[in-house]
């Protein structure tokens, strides 16, 4: 092959797998629909329903500072956009609070009913150390 048609394919390779590696992480209702679902939205909040049964699979997908409270109990593996994994365990009345954070999740068990508060207003929480 020459350098030139080389170069071509080279080039047309790099440019189709661009814009996915530069594609942004989606917000959650538009990445996983099926699990995330507005019931109210104002200027200060968007408040989430999250419900899944265990097997499911939500994508990678982004959300603001928020607050999380769970309805039921659940078994969920989190997966961070930096490949980091953690295991939450919720049960009825479990509230958190969760800096903005972009992330998959596994349903391992149980049933994920859950009241999302993204604040909007609100900033992460600074890193030990960082200066304000």
């Amino acid at each position: 092959m020459s350098k030139v048609l080389s170069l071509i394919v080279v080039a047309t390779l790099y440019l189709s797998l661009a814009p996915a590696a530069a594609e942004e992480i989606q917000d959650a209702t538009i990445a996983a629909p099926g699990a995330h679902s507005v019931v109210m939205e104002n200027e200060h909040v968007r408040v989430i329903s999250a419900l899944a049964s265990a097997g499911h699979k939500s994508p990678m997908h982004s959300h603001p500072p928020l607050v999380l409270i769970s309805l039921d109990t659940a078994r969920i593996k989190l997966t961070n956009s930096d490949g980091t994994e953690a295991i939450v365990n919720l049960r009825p009345g479990t509230v958190l609070w969760i800096d903005g954070s972009e992330h998959s999740w596994e349903l391992l068990a149980g049933e994920l009913n859950a009241i999302v508060v993204e604040v909007k207003s609100a900033k992460p929480a600074m890193a030990e150390g960082d200066a304000e």
